[in-house]
């Protein structure tokens, strides 16, 4: 039997197992994808080998101290999001974009040297291989008297574990959608887990890496972050119907030698389906409508994240236009008599949404096991 089961491979469940480990407990994490990270997925770029943040990419040291620490304990170097020069704002598609100078748009934003994904990599290689488990899907959850059966999809096998605890380090509303329980959650529970928007879970990510990384392409001309050259800071926004993309970000490394444009998509999810083969193409044209020719020789690659069925649950394809109010009380409680918890960046007290959510969310697991475990539950 095991002792902790902790379903989700993202920052919280890695950063939980950690901290479980150090206090000298066993745990195991299970995650559905075959890659950990959850909504942290980096990527390198063929052409300059930069990594390319699909999914989180910013954290605000002024008032995100978690995260800070740990990249502190883990000898990851950050810094700060690329801020001088102009913004440009297209208004509709038929006129050039305008400049608008705003400074500190990010508020303090810094990034990861080497992507979000270096977090990732380094957590999982404090934790023993063989307690990682990926493309294991939980389908459901059994309370029984002194354990919880967990029953798993490991591609076309099914799987029975049993553990004296579960940590359901997962979004809440897809805890609610895709996973069975006996007995069943009460109402109440269910429908706050239902209420919790999984931040940024129905909306795409483009990134646009240039160059080769020494700032020449083949033909000896710099293909660098041309932009900054131009006095641009690589922000942009674009706002009439129709647009391809809403706001555009510097996606550089620290020194600009390996150059990218970062962009949230504008199209809603229906949208992006009809037109998926032809969105590099779109992309590249809004980036030229932006930036100018040279924007659009570029290796594009594009996270839809409202594909990602463990991410995007159906009630998230509706977005949110602002960030939720988190921290729901019920929802930093464990139940069934303290052998189920429910952790991921939705339910952090601070931070909601966000990676420092994710560690906050973390950090109150690992208390949490760690108190019911000294009342004697979860102990053989």
């Amino acid at each position: 039997m095991l002792e902790i089961a902790i379903v989700g491979g993202g920052l919280c469940g890695l950063a939980l197992a950690n901290s479980l480990r150090a206090h000298g407990l066993a745990c195991e994490v299970f995650e559905a994808r075959p890659r950990l990270g959850g909504r942290i997925h980096s990527v390198a770029a063929r052409n300059n080998g930069l990594a390319l943040d699909l999914g989180a990419a910013w954290f605000w040291p002024r008032h995100q101290p978690r995260i800070v620490r740990l990249l502190g304990e883990l000898g990851l170097a950050s810094f700060p999001q690329h801020e001088n020069g102009t913004m440009l704002a297209l208004k509709d598609a038929e006129s050039p974009p305008v400049r608008i100078e705003l400074d500190d748009l990010h508020g303090g934003a810094y990034r990861i040297e080497g992507g979000t994904a270096a977090l990732i990599h380094a957590l999982a290689a404090r934790l023993p291989a063989e307690c990682l488990h990926p493309e294991h899907v939980l389908e459901h959850l059994e309370a029984a008297s002194d354990h919880v059966v967990l029953r798993l999809r490991h591609g076309h096998e099914a799987r029975e574990l049993r553990a004296r605890q579960v940590v359901l380090a997962l979004p809440p509303r897809l805890v609610e959608e895709r996973i069975g329980f006996t007995p069943l959650l009460n109402g109440q529970l269910r429908e706050l887990l239902r209420e919790q928007p999984t931040w940024m879970a129905g909306q795409a990510k483009a990134v646009a890496a240039y160059g080769r990384g020494d700032g020449m392409d083949a033909e000896g001309l710099d293909r660098a972050a041309f932009w900054r050259d131009e006095g641009q800071s690589g922000n942009a926004f674009a706002r009439y119907p129709r647009a391809v993309l809403a706001e555009v970000h510097d996606a550089c490394d620290a020194l600009g030698s390996r150059a990218a444009l970062s962009a949230f998509l504008a199209l809603e999810a229906q949208a992006r389906g009809a037109f998926r083969l032809g969105l590099p193409l779109l992309v590249g044209s809004q980036l030229a409508q932006l930036f100018g020719a040279r924007a659009q020789e570029a290796e594009i690659h594009i996270q839809d994240w409202a594909d990602e069925p463990w991410t995007c649950a159906r009630l998230d394809l509706t977005p949110t236009v602002e960030h939720p109010a988190y921290a729901a009380r019920a929802l930093q409680a464990p139940t069934w008599g303290g052998r189920l918890h429910f952790g991921g960046s939705e339910t952090a007290a601070q931070g909601g949404g966000y990676m420092e959510g994710a560690l906050e969310a973390a950090g109150r697991l690992c208390r949490e096991v760690l108190a019911t475990r000294a009342s004697g539950v979860g102990v053989a």
